[in-house]
């Protein structure tokens, strides 16, 4: 769990004043931080005035190693005096971590960071930046990593309007470094998940089609799946309420069924509850399909029928009618009724001649059937290998899956000596295959 690392105005002064103390300085008057006056009085507001034309003269020339000197002299004399002091002290270390690699310069800006607070409020703004040093800086230190999520998820849960579209990633990227480092686990991340896009998607509500809000919102997305945390249980817990509470939000319930078919969590109550809503708004053969292959993950094969044959009824493409068929042959060959997977196979490529699967669903349907003696059963595999060079010839993309078959049931045609019984000495004779498979082919012999 992240550790409570808020720390008081009155802890941050007790440890300013150590840091004060650390600093070089060649004066002992403090009278600007005395007084509580920005510049002090008398002869030390001249010195703190004179002090902060040098500094600024060698920051803007770039001399940062002159302008710390009088800096520090400003910083520890007239802290008040201006928020410019804590905007260049901090240019100014970031620049020496980047020269140096120095981590105890993230430290340095960490503590300006802190007196700016203390000096100039507005704590949310400057604990986000903090965050940002700590997630540019950080690198994989645990302490940082722990710090920076700590820091900007205490600005998002208190302070939600401080928190635009860069920080909204930010608080996804710390989440899902939090996580990576068993700092948190995958509730609080689908939880952070739910604040970070929940604050961009309303931002969006007011701003639609804002360029920075959409890439917000396709990063967050983009990290929280990376990470890991998109599992099916984790995706019911975040939309499952949400969608039943919106069920005719089309925009949501698109959204979270995209989700679900990307996280292959089309076998969840919440898939079949969308996936039924989308079917009972719009009758489509798309719709249809959805909740057939619900019904196969679920091995509901008798609804999973129903529904393709429903969206074969539905649908006036030949081209998504030839695969509704194609899926229905395939789901009546596993449940054994070849003849009828046949049947619906040649219809899907009477429809669509570019369907290879429906050919090579023949090949498998042929492959194997026991329909006489040894010849008989071996003769078999000729018409098997036929449909697959078809099926390649159809659709080339299934040519490996195809050859890998092919390569196989060579083995298994039917032997010299079995043809020599049936009075077939010569090969590339036509052959019909008898039984309820009645189709020609040619004479091929095993190779032994």
């Amino acid at each position: 769990m992240i550790r409570n690392i808020r720390i008081s105005e009155r802890a941050i002064r007790v440890i300013l004043i150590a840091f004060l103390a650390s600093l070089p300085h060649s004066v002992s008057a403090q009278k600007g931080i005395e007084t509580g006056t920005p510049f002090g009085k008398g002869e030390d507001s001249i010195r703190c005035l004179h002090n902060t034309i040098l500094y600024s003269n060698s920051f803007k020339n770039k001399d940062f190693k002159a302008a710390l000197v009088f800096w520090r002299e400003v910083l520890s004399e007239c802290p008040a005096s201006s928020e410019d002091i804590y905007i260049r002290g901090e240019s100014m270390y970031k620049e020496f971590y980047r020269t140096t690699g120095d981590t105890a310069y993230i430290d340095s800006v960490l503590m300006i960071l802190s007196q700016r607070t203390l000096y100039f409020k507005n704590k949310p703004s400057n604990d986000l930046n903090k965050s940002l040093v700590l997630s540019e800086f950080g690198g994989n230190d645990p302490i940082y990593m722990e710090q920076c999520y700590s820091l900007i998820k205490e600005v998002a849960d208190s302070f939600p309007d401080y928190i635009d579209q860069s920080y909204s990633v930010l608080l996804m990227a710390a989440a899902a470094r939090a996580f990576s480092m068993n700092m948190i686990d995958t509730a609080q991340v689908v939880v952070t998940y739910s604040k970070a896009i929940g604050i961009v998607e309303t931002r969006l509500e007011d701003n639609p089609g804002d360029p920075g809000y959409i890439e917000a919102a396709n990063r967050i997305d983009s990290i929280v799946w990376s990470s890991g945390v998109m599992t099916c249980r984790n995706i019911e817990r975040l939309y499952s309420q949400k969608v039943e509470k919106n069920i005719n939000d089309t925009k949501l319930v698109d959204k979270v069924f995209r989700i679900l078919v990307r996280a292959n969590c089309t076998g969840s109550d919440l898939y079949y509850r969308i996936a039924a809503k989308m079917f009972a708004n719009k009758r489509s053969a798309e719709n249809a399909v959805r909740l057939a292959e619900m019904f196969l993950v679920r091995k509901n094969k008798d609804n999973a029928l129903w529904y393709f044959t429903e969206a074969f009824k539905l649908d006036t493409n030949k081209i998504v009618k030839s695969d509704v068929l194609t899926r229905i042959a395939s789901m009546e060959l596993a449940a054994g009724k070849k003849q009828d997977a046949r049947n619906h196979c040649e219809y899907a490529f009477e429809l669509n001649n570019k369907n290879g699967k429906a050919l090579m669903i023949i090949a498998d349907i042929y492959a194997g059937s026991k329909i006489g003696d040894a010849f008989d059963n071996h003769s078999v595999y000729w018409l098997a290998v036929d449909y697959l060079n078809s099926a390649k010839r159809a659709d080339p993309s299934l040519t490996e899956i195809a050859d890998k078959k092919i390569n196989a049931y060579v083995k298994l045609f039917p032997t010299r000596s079995e043809g020599f019984f049936r009075g077939i000495t010569d090969e590339g004779i036509v052959y019909r295959v008898g039984a309820w498979i009645d189709e020609v082919t040619i004479v091929r012999f095993r190779k032994e």
